[in-house]
Formats: C-alpha cells, sequence, structure tokens
C-alpha cells in the first residue's frame, strides 16, 4: 500500500502498540506542514526519548500513511482506512484516474503494489491488537488557536469529508411561479 513504519521494540511484545505520524501528501493549500509535522514530529519524539534512556514497556511505532489526501483516485484515506481494514479490493477495482491508470497499476510502478487489490489490502491491514493506541500531532488548519493566543490544542471530534454526486430531475422555475403540487 506504501505505509511507511518504524518500530522501537518495547519490552512486553504481548502488549499492543503505542502508533503516532500522520500523512506527506497534502492538498493544495492546506498548510505548508499538512501532516508532515506529524511524521516527523513522531520521529524526533522517540529519538528524544531514546536520547532520556526511557525504556518502554509497549512498543512504540512511527508511521507515515499514504494517499490519505489523495485527488488522483478521488478517495481520501486509502492508507488509514486499509490499515484499519475499512477498504474493500471492491472500492479500489473501480478506482482510475483521470488517465485511465488503476489504483493497483500506480502502486506497482511505484513499488509497492502486488497482484490484486486484495493481495495488497491484506498486507497493509494490522491484526488485531496489534496497536492499542494511536497519537497524531498536526497543525491547525484554521484561526481559533492563532486567535484564542493559545500555542496549543486537544482535538475532541474531526469532520468526516464526504464526496457526493447527486443527480435532480425535475422543471426548473422559480419558486413564486412553480407551485408547491408542481414540483
Amino acid at each position: 500500500m506504501g505505509n511507511i513504519f518504524g518500530k522501537w521494540q518495547g519490552s512486553d511484545p504481548k502488549l499492543g502498540s503505542v502508533l503516532t505520524g500522520s500523512h506527506c501528501d497534502a492538498i493544495p493549500l492546506a498548510g505548508m506542514y499538512d501532516g508532515t509535522v506529524g511524521v516527523v514530529g513522531a520521529i524526533e519524539a522517540l529519538a528524544a526519548l531514546k536520547r532520556a534512556g526511557y525504556k518502554p514497556k509497549r512498543s512504540l511505532e512511527v508511521m507515515m500513511f499514504t494517499s490519505e489526501e489523495p485527488t488522483r483516485f478521488k478517495l481520501s484515506c486509502i492508507g488509514s482506512r486499509a490499515m484499519a481494514g475499512a477498504l474493500t479490493a471492491d472500492t479500489l477495482d473501480k478506482k482510475l484516474d483521470e488517465n485511465g491508470t488503476s489504483f493497483l497499476e500506480a502502486a506497482n510502478a511505484a513499488g509497492y503494489g502486488g497482484s490484486s487489490h486484495k493481495d495488497v489490502l491484506t498486507s497493509t491491514k494490522s491484526p488485531k491488537g496489534t496497536v492499542d493506541y494511536f497519537v497524531e500531532l498536526h497543525i491547525e488548519q484554521g484561526p481559533l488557536l492563532e486567535q484564542e493566543e493559545k500555542d496549543i490544542g486537544v482535538v475532541t471530534a474531526i469532520a468526516a469529508p464526504a464526496a457526493l454526486e447527486v443527480k435532480f430531475s425535475g422543471d426548473g422555475g422559480h419558486a413564486g411561479a412553480q407551485l408547491m403540487p408542481l414540483r
């Protein structure tokens, strides 16, 4: 799939990992550090813990999701959905870019594909119990923290963007002239 991991093995391998990271792809005007600060920040946080002599009980993992905010296949969160088992091969089978290239062809060209979307998804999914916690450092993409003169915030909810194609049928007409029973 293209997700990239680094793991610092904890002293108790039976415990699920603490996973931290983000993505490095971004949509236009998303902010200079959209996603990237979460990946680089995670690497530096683990490096600081190592320098301090910390010995984790749980494994600590840094990861970079692939294709979280893509425009090429009109599907977001591909890397994280695949890792969570929330993406189906059938969904990816239907995705083509503007040139007719399939997701699998693009993944294989980038060096991280497989023989089928099913194979790619199976190898990407995290087995249950292997990750217990996920923490993501991310930039604020709005004005609230700056307006309130705050250095940091804790996210308690996120927006769930969706793209829909809607087709309407019927007759056009001005609201005043198109009577309700005729709409």
